[in-house]
């Protein structure tokens, strides 16, 4: 490693350092004027009260969103606003879940819609998060599911 390589990541730990001190003060600020959010509040109070399990109860719930959002805007990227005529998503702990409707016997989309959840897949698997997508065929008339959030219709 050459000496700029290893000044500029000292460089950068030393900026990261010290993001991290101000924010704690911040919030240290924050909570003695009893002007921190809610969320603020919460994660502190867990973070003093030593409760592990509460502490990655909470962690998973973060990690959950974050990845869920990143999937859904990459997938919504992916398609490139090429999108089928109905459109729903759910998740659970590890899965984002697609309904699609298409076009009766588009097996030309199918294979877009297919290859978008592998795209998703290679990418955020290594992180335990997967999609599955349900194709259904217009003719078929179903209705989303309800516990799915329609995004088109």
């Amino acid at each position: 490693m050459s000496a700029k390589t290893s000044s500029s990541l000292s460089s950068n730990k030393t900026e990261w350092f010290d993001h991290l001190v101000a924010t704690l003060r911040t919030h240290e600020l924050q909570l003695e004027t009893d002007t921190a959010s809610k969320d603020i509040k919460k994660m502190y109070e867990l973070l003093m009260s030593d409760n592990m399990d509460e502490m990655f109860k909470m962690n998973k719930i973060v990690s959950q969103q974050y990845f869920v959002k990143k999937i859904l805007i990459d997938y919504l990227h992916i398609l490139d606003n090429n999108l089928p005529l109905k459109l729903a998503f759910d998740f659970n702990d590890s899965e984002v879940l697609v309904w699609a409707e298409i076009e009766d016997n588009n097996e030309v989309y199918e294979h877009v819609l297919t290859r978008a959840e592998s795209k998703i897949n290679a990418i955020y698997h290594p992180y335990g998060f997967d999609m599955e997508t349900m194709i259904v065929e217009k003719s078929d008339n179903l209705p989303v599911p309800n516990h799915y959030k329609i995004f088109k219709t």
